[in-house]
């Protein structure tokens, strides 16, 4: 008897307990909801970004290589020499991005030096802004980032 007392007063307070509970699932659900969306935000724009980086960066070295299309042919044929021309490189370069995958990159430099070992240094640099797909519409008044890359081509040999 006291065994079947003890159950029915378990049992009257655990199913008092589960109907005070109700509806909690109601409270945390949407916040959940706004979590994940946020989470999944932040992993589509760092990716956006790292891919628009690396068309970048591949853009960059590309147009570093056309360059090399800035040797003054006839110096070489008369000396034997490697000059270039850094007017010609500078349009090259700018050709190169405008008809390339990101026309809207501009370029900030372009140099043409000798390194440490005598060596011919050809450095691009391009600068491109990319605009967060999700990022504005949260807080922190975040729609861009500006990407600046720089690429640099060696001339080994003469």
């Amino acid at each position: 008897m006291v065994a079947s007392t003890l159950l029915n007063r378990w049992f009257a307070m655990s199913h008092n307990r589960v109907t005070q509970d109700r509806g909690t699932v109601m409270l945390l659900f949407p916040a959940s909801v706004i979590v994940i969306l946020v989470l999944a935000a932040i992993v589509l724009d760092i990716g956006l970004v790292h891919v628009r980086v690396e068309e970048l960066r591949a853009a960059a070295a590309s147009a570093a290589n056309d360059v090399l299309g800035a040797v003054d042919i006839d110096h070489l044929r008369d000396t034997g020499e490697i000059v270039f021309d850094l007017e010609v490189g500078k349009s090259l370069v700018a050709d190169s991005i405008a008809a390339g995958p990101l026309p809207q990159a501009t370029v900030d430099s372009v140099s043409i030096s000798r390194d440490s070992a005598n060596r011919w240094e050809i450095a691009v640099t391009v600068r491109m802004t990319i605009d967060y797909i999700i990022a504005p519409a949260l807080p922190g008044n975040k729609s861009s980032l500006d990407a600046v890359v720089t690429e640099r081509v060696l001339v080994v040999s003469e």
